[in-house]
C-alpha cells in the first residue's frame, strides 16, 4: 500500500501555538502509583550519598531528582 504525502501535512507545517513552551519545572507532577499530583519532600540516603526526593502523600511512593 503506498502513502500519499498529500494527504497528511509535514511535521513544519503544523500550526504551533505562538507563545514559548511551558517551562517543565512548573509541570505538575503525577505519581506513577495512585495518579496523586501532591508530594511532600524528604531526603533519602543512596549509594550516592544524602539526596532530596519527592514523596507521594497518597501512597508513599519515592522519587529521586534527576539530575
Amino acid at each position: 500500500m503506498s502513502h500519499d504525502p498529500d494527504t497528511v501535512p509535514a511535521l513544519s507545517e503544523v500550526p504551533w501555538p505562538d507563545q514559548s513552551p511551558p517551562d517543565p519545572e512548573a509541570l505538575a507532577l503525577r505519581c506513577i502509583e495512585c495518579s496523586n499530583d501532591t508530594f511532600i519532600e524528604i531526603t533519602i540516603t543512596t549509594d550516592r550519598g544524602r539526596e532530596s526526593a519527592l514523596e507521594c502523600t497518597w501512597c508513599r511512593e519515592v522519587y529521586v531528582h534527576d539530575r
